[in-house]
């Protein structure tokens, strides 16, 4: 299409400067003519190539949306992120135990997070401790956190933010070595 363009005007520069020259000859009206409707086709075509760019955008957006990529406009514009925000949901360990979780965010740069876990197991049992790690600022995206080493303790999460919804797994130590992982899903509390 574009070469099609560069030639079409290469004809029409050709065309007006012949012009001057042969102004006496009878076949400059009809060249005239031949120049007024190349012009015409010429726009013609950057109009179809204009509705054609938007129709693709269109078709684009529509994908994104069919595979689940895409948000509505408030998640958008929309840090989920944000300082004060929390998310809550359910971690399952390799004992299979259940543990309820929720994540609280502190501070906010750019992609970057700081926060903190409360965790509380099916015994009862409670526990706290800070996080850091990296998040989209809108929209779907990797998310991953871990928390500082104290003593041997030390958790490393990784997941993918989707559709409001964070999928992640998570594995580290104890404060006494040993090693655990499992997986946790949350969601924005409301």
């Amino acid at each position: 299409m574009i070469h099609r363009i560069t030639i079409l005007l290469a004809a029409i520069l050709v065309f007006n400067t012949c012009g001057v020259g042969v102004a006496q000859e009878p076949g400059l009206e009809q060249l005239q003519h031949r120049v007024e409707l190349l012009e015409l086709k010429l726009q013609l075509a950057e109009q179809e190539s204009e509705r054609l760019e938007k129709e693709c955008e269109e078709l684009r957006k529509e994908n994104a949306r069919l595979k689940g990529d895409a948000k509505d406009a408030s998640d958008a514009k929309h840090d989920l992120f944000e300082p004060g925000a929390v998310w809550v949901g359910e971690a399952i360990n390799n004992d299979k135990k259940k543990t309820q979780w929720a994540l609280s965010v502190s501070e906010r740069k750019g992609r970057t997070f700081k926060g903190a876990i409360a965790a509380i197991n099916s015994d009862g049992n409670k526990l706290e401790f800070e996080v850091s790690g990296k998040a989209p600022e809108h929209g779907s995206g990797i998310v991953e956190f871990e928390s500082p080493l104290i003593g041997h303790a030390k958790m490393f999460m990784r997941g993918t933010l989707r559709n409001g919804e964070i999928a992640l797994v998570f594995s580290g130590t104890t404060r006494l070595g040993q090693k655990f992982f499992g997986s946790a899903t949350l969601r924005p509390k409301k």
